[in-house]
């Protein structure tokens, strides 16, 4: 295999495998690897946006964290992670842009890693000590995103809509969120989700800068394919675009 490839020896090409699991798979009764299902999708995915971009600006694609730094308010974008520690690298430096432009910035994680992602972005360099009013506010997404059992588009919409008012009414320009999205799965919520996404569209109609985050082993081919069509941005393997 490695005479295919430009990878010098076999540590580096192991590790290059290890990193695509999920995507390709190894074939013991052959010792042969092939693409899964995901995999393909995500080839033939990363290779029409390279096209796209090659036939009309190859600057189109961009380092994410130099990416989601630059998102202004009404950018809608998603980021699809493989690992918490790739979903921090993006979603750290992107909640910072927000304080330093003057925003109100929301961290929305799951609950039941609350306590632990308080203590990553506390190493970070961020405080999260401060709630209400201030500036940086940290707290569950089972509790934003469900209300008896139920996931409502609008209802989710309309709490934007009133958080968005109390923090301009303290002085902020806007709202800045990082926003875990599993908490949709873990309720079997699916639908709504895409419900809520498309609701939300491409870009934002409110003075919001939005930074949806999904954990791809969550996602089946349609979900990612519907997901990607209901943002302006996205953040994928390595590489940032704008989808519009």
């Amino acid at each position: 295999m490695l005479k295919y490839t430009d990878i010098p020896n076999h540590g580096k090409l192991g590790f290059h495998l290890r990193a695509l699991k999920g995507l390709v798979e190894h074939d013991p009764s052959t010792n042969k690897y092939y693409l899964t299902d995901r995999g393909q999708l995500t080839g033939e995915f990363i290779g029409k946006i390279r096209s796209s971009a090659a036939k009309d600006d190859p600057s189109l694609m961009h380092e994410p964290v130099r990416y989601v730094r630059s998102l202004k308010l009404r950018d809608h974008a998603v980021l699809f992670y493989d690992t918490e520690e790739i979903k921090r690298e993006i979603s750290f430096p992107f909640l910072r842009a927000g304080l330093l432009k003057g925003e109100a910035v929301i961290y929305l994680v799951s609950e039941n890693i609350l306590d632990s992602e308080k203590r990553e972005i506390r190493k970070y360099g961020i405080s999260v000590d401060k709630q209400g009013k201030e500036a940086f506010t940290i707290m569950s997404a089972d509790e934003w995103y469900i209300k008896n059992g139920k996931a409502q588009a609008q209802t989710i919409i309309d709490n934007w809509l009133t958080l968005l008012k109390e923090k301009q009414k303290a002085g902020f320009i806007g709202l800045r969120v990082a926003s875990e999205m599993n908490v949709f799965f873990n309720y079997a919520k699916s639908k709504e989700l895409l419900i809520y996404a498309a609701t939300l569209g491409i870009q934002l109609a409110l003075a919001m800068c939005a930074l949806c985050l999904y954990e791809t082993r969550r996602l089946d081919e349609q979900q990612f394919i519907q997901l990607n069509h209901c943002h302006g941005h996205s953040i994928f393997k390595g590489i940032a675009f704008k989808t519009i």
